[in-house]
This record gives C-alpha cells, structure tokens and sequence, in this order.
C-alpha cells in the first residue's frame, strides 16, 4: 500500500474511535498500539500534503469527529491524552515523539486552513446574498421608478388627447363660426343684389312708363321687348353676384347654375321681346 491509502487507515480509524461514545479497555490498549505503529512511519507522519488532502476531503460530520480526536472541540481529547500519557511513560524514542508532534500539527493546521476557507466562504456567501438581496430591491425600486413613468406618460398622453380634442372642437366652432358668418353676409348680398335690380328695374320701367303718354299696342309692345331685355340683364348681373361672393367665401369653388331655372328666365324673356316685337310689328 502506499502512503495515502496507509494515511487513510489510520485517520478512518481515529475518526471511528471519536465517533464512540465509550471506550473498553481493548479499545484504549488498540489505539495506543496503532499510534505507537504511526508514530515510526515518518513519512506519513511528516506528509503534509497527503494529510491536508484527506482533511479536505472529509464530509462535514466525519470533519468534526476528526477535530475531537485531535482536541479541537475539548480542551482534551483522545490524542492529546495518549500522546502526554506516552511522554511521560517513557514508552516512545524522541523520534517517534517527534513524529507524531508533526503529525499532530499537520492535522491541526490541515483543520483550521479547512476552517478558515469554509468560514470565508460562507461569509463571503453571506455577502453574495446580501448583495443579491440589495439587488432584487434595487430592481424592484427601478420597476417601481418604471411604473410611475408609465403613469406620467400615459397621463401625459391622456392630457395631449384632452388638448387634440379642445382643438378639434375649437377648429370645429370657427368653421361654423365662418360658415354662418359666410351664409349671413351671403343673404345679405342676395338681399343687396335683389333690392339694386328691383329699385334699378323699377327707375327704368318708370323712365318707359313716363314718355308713353297714351297706350296703344305698339307702346304696349315697346315695354315688352324692353322688359324682357332687362329680364335677363337683370338675371345675369344677380347671378354675377352669386358666383362673386361663392368665390369670395369658398376658395376653390364654383357656382352652379340651375339649368331648368336659366332656361325658363331665358324663355321667358325671349317670349316677351317676342311677343313686344309682334305687337310693335302690327302696330
């Protein structure tokens, strides 16, 4: 067997003997002849390596019964009490005490260098934890900073929907605003253009009417064709007033002419001339 497998022996053994609660007298005479043969093997008892690797090794609870053995968890143990024992019996060379002073120390220092880095790593976990601990808080901080911002903007949103809406209700108010404006200064064009034809019509009829000193069919007929002429003046000029104000009031547009009442005015003043010539003719 090589070293590390005799190591393992020996430190299984110490660990088993800690795990007992009593010891019978065989018990305690076995494990004086097992350290005494461990303490002429100076090789293992001087391998420092090979021993800080099998107390790395060890699981938790077969750690700590190794520590009780060796008087880490009593103020007296197993091998401290051997060892003072054997001293003083006289039982063991000053090699072999030297040996197992080696041994002893190696095992204790393997013990607190595993102590040591477990320590540190837990507290270092602790740490990480903590930190992640801060983390989530921080995280859950920022979300909350992220659900105010999307209350703002969608206020903000809410706010920019109620001002589009001011403006197209606004906008809506000045169309009407303008259309019944455009509509009351077109009636009252309408009405203008009616009373300067009507007045204008009225003036000249008078005009005719006051040079016929007597009415005879060709008077009769003179006023006829007259009148009818100024029918249809007096039609195109109202109609030039119309298509005036349409563009005036409605950029782009054009007014349409209602065919069926053009035609009937049309008629109506040629039947007129028509029918003044005629009598002007049999006159």
């Amino acid at each position: 067997m090589n070293s590390k497998e005799i190591l393992t022996i020996f430190m299984s053994y110490f660990i088993t003997y800690a795990k007992e609660s009593t010891h019978e007298e065989n018990k305690v005479k076995e494990l004086n002849k097992n350290l005494v043969t461990l303490s002429d093997l100076k090789e293992i008892c001087k391998g420092y390596s090979d021993i800080s690797e099998f107390v790395y090794k060890l699981s938790d609870s077969d750690f700590q019964f190794l520590k009780i053995f060796f008087d880490l968890d009593k103020e007296e143990g197993y091998y401290t009490g051997f060892f003072e024992s054997s001293k003083l019996s006289g039982t063991l060379t000053s090699d072999q005490i030297d040996n197992l002073e080696h041994f002893e120390r190696h095992v204790k220092l393997s013990c607190h260098q595993r102590d040591y880095i477990v320590n540190n790593f837990m507290r270092v976990s602790k740490g990480v934890s903590h930190v992640d601990t801060e983390l989530k808080d921080f995280k859950g901080e920022i979300e909350d900073i992220e659900n105010d911002i999307r209350k703002v903007i969608n206020n903000v949103d809410k706010a920019s929907k109620g001002i589009e809406n001011i403006e197209t209700k606004v906008k809506k108010a000045e169309n009407k605003v303008n259309g019944i404006y455009s509509e009351f200064v077109g009636i009252l064009g309408v009405f203008t253009a009616l009373s300067f034809a009507l007045m204008g019509s009225v003036q000249v009829f008078g005009n005719i009417l006051k040079n016929i000193d007597t009415p005879t069919v060709g008077n009769i007929g003179y006023v006829l064709v007259v009148g009818g002429i100024y029918l249809l003046l007096i039609y195109l000029v109202i109609m030039t007033l119309f298509i005036g104000m349409k563009k005036v009031f409605k950029e782009g547009s054009e007014y349409q002419f209602n065919r069926a009442f053009t035609w009937r005015i049309i008629g109506t003043s040629a039947g007129l001339v028509l029918l003044g010539f005629i009598l002007v003719v049999i006159h």
